[in-house]
């Protein structure tokens, strides 16, 4: 071996790290291709690290390339057989392309490896859900929880829809801070969402003038805050999510941003605000009765609370209708719950319609309610 070749042995394998590392930053930034890409390389420089195949399989599956994610995870594995993360990863893949005993044995095998894991029983408990076993569904669902004491995977909502539990007020906070560091790296790519333009033409609608102070609640990337901005003399985002936050600061259209709870965001801004907007905010909410009285506590005399919900029936509100949104910690509500509720809060409802929220993953409409509440006298 020459001089020429010892050096390119010594410099290929931190040329891969730092690859792998480049790919892990570009995808987390939201570069999908560019971080798939950039892991690629890596690997083709050094394929024997199997991280490298299990992050390349991470940026496949969020890209929608399923067989391919399950090859990459396949090849982690055959690296090291012990990489329980990589089996639990792949059985979730290999149960959205209906290989339900694929899955079963992948689960297992995490499972062996690292006994009691929450997220594997969090996973068979979806499995055995979507198979009709529901005691074992009920049985691994609180097992997970058993381990996810702040229930960051949000079982207690699956349990709730099953009828095995009582639904929690709301969602818990560990689950939307992880639903929502997800959902950063691409929310501003996202076509078939509709809430922030639905809550943003209300205003527009509803505001009796320019120059208003506005409170966005549950602001995400700021994709309200970009549609009001011409409308306010201040305009302040309030959400619990970092990875959010970080989205719609480095857009420079908020006068304030804050990480907080937005109840007691509310209830610590008394009558400092004209408009309180919430898209998709309030979804996360059983129960509406303490976020109104917040509300209304925030806003000045006449107000506007404007906000979006998911739509059911028959009951005031449930942990969502179905399986994909009781996932992602989703309640339904009615329309007449609104209604009762509005006026014992301090609100009269000047709008509630029945609207498309936003298109499911096949691209069927989701449907939803936009109220606008006006404050009363306080």
């Amino acid at each position: 071996m020459n001089r020429k070749q010892r050096r390119a042995e010594k410099t290929a394998p931190a040329d891969a790290l730092a690859l792998h590392e480049e790919g892990v930053k570009s995808f987390l930034a939201g570069h999908s291709e560019k971080g798939a890409s950039l892991i690629a390389q890596a690997i083709a420089a050094d394929g024997q690290k199997p991280d490298f195949h299990y992050n390349l399989a991470i940026i496949l599956k969020a890209q929608g390339k399923l067989k391919q994610a399950a090859a990459s995870y396949q090849r982690a594995v055959a690296l090291k057989p012990d990489y329980a993360d990589a089996h639990n990863n792949l059985g979730n893949i290999w149960k959205e392309l209906g290989e339900t005993g694929k899955a079963r044995a992948s689960f297992q095998r995490a499972l062996e490896i690292k006994p009691g894991n929450p997220g594997t029983h969090y996973s068979l408990g979806l499995l055995f859900s979507d198979a009709g076993e529901e005691d074992e569904a009920v049985r691994h669902l609180q097992l997970c929880l058993a381990s996810d004491l702040e229930d960051s995977r949000g079982a207690r909502h699956l349990l709730a829809r099953m009828g095995r539990a009582l639904a929690p007020e709301q969602t818990s906070p560990a689950q939307v801070l992880k639903i929502y560091d997800v959902r950063s790296r691409f929310w501003d790519q996202e076509s078939s969402y509709f809430a922030h333009a639905l809550v943003a033409d209300a205003l527009r609608a509803h505001a009796p003038q320019t120059g208003l102070n506005i409170l966005d609640i549950g602001c995400g990337t700021g994709l309200v805050g970009a549609a009001v901005r011409d409308l306010a003399r201040r305009l302040d985002g309030v959400d619990l999510s970092p990875a959010m936050l970080e989205k719609a600061k480095a857009k420079g259209i908020y006068g304030r941003l804050e990480q907080a709870d937005i109840i007691a965001f509310l209830a610590a801004h008394r009558q400092s605000y004209d408009a309180v907007l919430g898209a998709a905010a309030l979804i996360h909410f059983g129960s509406l009765e303490g976020v109104l009285k917040a509300a209304a506590h925030a806003l000045r005399e006449n107000g506007l609370f404007i906000f979006t919900l998911f739509a059911g029936e028959p009951e005031d509100f449930t942990a969502a209708a179905n399986q994909r949104l009781a996932q992602s910690g989703c309640y339904t509500h009615r329309a007449a719950y609104i209604e009762h509720l509005a006026p014992r809060c301090g609100f009269s409802v000047l709008e509630l319609k029945q609207v498309v929220h936003e298109q499911d993953q096949d691209g069927n409409p989701v449907p939803g309610l936009v109220a606008v509440l006006r404050r009363e006298t306080v």
